[in-house]
């Protein structure tokens, strides 16, 4: 968790963690990766390759070439690099002598991914208003794993990244 200051001076406590590097790092979990890809793509994590283009006007008003809608494949914002995990195992399975499993693992089945914002990102402050949303608006998640701590808005849970003893996806 860190603190913020936000465009008031009032200072808001969020689920991130801001590296050495002046990268941002956020870890967020949803109930499927369609669910991450829909929000990733409203909140400007991911655009489309093809940006939308707007509707060209000539002198008198008219016209002369309609808008285009955004297309193509969905990519990471510039300066964000995403990784989705999928799911997490919690305890692994147990194998008997001979490599077959006695006791079959146990998966947390929801879509986890990381996230990372650029220092260009950083520095420019739009991801505060969106953390800070997630944070003040978020309830709480009573399904956490283990220790962790998490909130969830609009079916993503934004977990608290000291609250992960071993984290699958680290940044080096």
């Amino acid at each position: 968790m860190i603190t913020i200051t936000n465009l008031d001076g009032a200072e808001h406590d969020v689920f991130a963690t801001l590296l050495p590097s002046g990268v941002l790092w956020q870890m967020v979990r949803c109930p499927d990766e369609a669910t991450f890809d829909a929000v990733a793509l409203a909140v400007g994590l991911t655009v489309y390759t093809t940006p939308a283009q707007p509707a060209i006007i000539d002198a008198d008003g008219q016209e002369i070439a309609p808008a285009v809608p955004a297309s193509g494949p969905v990519i990471p914002a510039p300066h964000t690099t995403i990784t989705k995990i999928g799911n997490i195992v919690l305890t692994p399975a147990v194998t008997d002598a001979e490599g077959n499993i006695a006791t079959p693992a146990v998966l947390d089945t929801r879509f986890h991914a990381n996230f990372w914002l650029g220092p260009e990102v950083v520095a420019r402050g739009l991801w505060k208003k969106l953390a800070i949303t997630w944070t003040q608006n978020g309830t709480e998640v009573a399904e956490s794993n283990r220790h962790e701590a998490a909130v969830k808005f609009q079916g993503v849970e934004l977990i608290d990244p000291d609250s992960i003893s071993t984290p699958s996806n680290v940044l080096l």
